[in-house]
């Protein structure tokens, strides 16, 4: 009895130990699999948190953009982790803008091209602005192009100035606007106020005060320094609107609580001047200026764009 009791017992101990070394050896590179897992969650986090920009729209939302300039540098390693582990392309988007700002343009070029290949739109946007610095506005046109029919915003307006500018393509001041007023409905204030430019110049088409007044204050809304400075002074001499120094000071002023010198330098002239009723907008500049030209019912506001070229 003691024999086959001891037999059990043997026999139980080296079942216990067997499946022991044979869940070690399961376990081991389970834990090695999650390892590697989560080494690889946390570079994608950080390469987000690091590398994303404002103008990819696929970028991860959970993390604020970051401008170009502001990139730090330890996002190379880690959008490099990112990548290699995912092969997703917006790390190879990312790795490139890291790899731009630690001023390694070549291996920028790869990482944006290995994006390029998998269609990242705003890989794409960046491709071509390198490809432009290079000499080849052809290329950076396509990008352009391309990244744009993707919806791109950023991509819209750069293909704006290029139907505008001619660049790596025929001058077309239709598909210009067109390109601008696709970014501005996105939100873009830059191209708001280049629409307004075109009409306010009238040399790429007919001069219209009134279109360019509208177009600007759609971009001052949204807080276009450029847009405030014309704004300012076609208030200021009366350029399609009524006169109004004391609307043109308010414009003024919000330029120049923006840091534009010449907006804080011609509200000291009005103001030395007498134009301004009291309180003057100079003495409103440190509680902010919200006045916007336009109020409802002056003019209508563009909204309609054209339909797709």
């Amino acid at each position: 009895m003691k024999s086959q009791i001891s037999k059990v017992n043997r026999g139980f101990a080296f079942a216990t130990s067997t499946a022991a070394i044979l869940l070690s050896m399961a376990a081991a590179p389970v834990a090695e699999e999650q390892g590697s897992a989560l080494i690889a969650q946390g570079a994608q986090e950080e390469c987000d948190r690091m590398a994303g920009s404002a103008a990819d729209n696929q970028r991860n939302t959970a993390f604020s953009p970051v401008p170009v300039g502001n990139i730090d540098l330890a996002a190379v390693d880690a959008c490099q982790t990112a990548y290699e582990q995912s092969g997703n392309p917006r790390f190879a988007y990312q790795l490139g803008r890291a790899l731009n700002q630690a001023q390694e343009i070549n291996q920028a070029m790869e990482a944006y091209q290995a994006a390029v290949d998998a269609d990242y739109a705003a890989a794409k946007v960046n491709f071509g602005m390198l490809m432009g610095r290079l000499g080849d506005a052809e290329a950076e046109f396509n990008m352009y192009s391309e990244a744009a029919q993707s919806g791109n915003v950023l991509a819209s307006y750069n293909l704006g100035v290029a139907y505008r500018d001619g660049l790596g393509t025929q001058p077309d001041v239709n598909k210009a606007l067109y390109w601008f007023e696709k970014a501005a409905a996105a939100g873009d204030n830059t191209a708001a106020f280049n629409i307004g430019v075109i009409y306010d110049e009238g040399q790429l088409v007919p001069a219209d005060d009134q279109t360019a007044i509208a177009w600007y204050d759609l971009a001052v809304a949204r807080g276009n320094v450029d847009a405030m400075i014309n704004l300012g002074i076609m208030l200021e001499t009366g350029e399609g609107i009524e006169p109004d120094l004391q609307q043109a000071a308010d414009v003024y002023a919000m330029a120049a609580e923006n840091g534009d010198l010449f907006a804080a330098t011609r509200l000291i002239e009005l103001q030395q001047a007498g134009a301004l009723e009291p309180p003057s907008a100079v003495a409103g500049l440190d509680d902010g200026m919200k006045t916007l030209v336009l109020k409802d019912g002056d003019m209508d506001l563009p909204t309609n764009l054209p339909k797709d070229i």
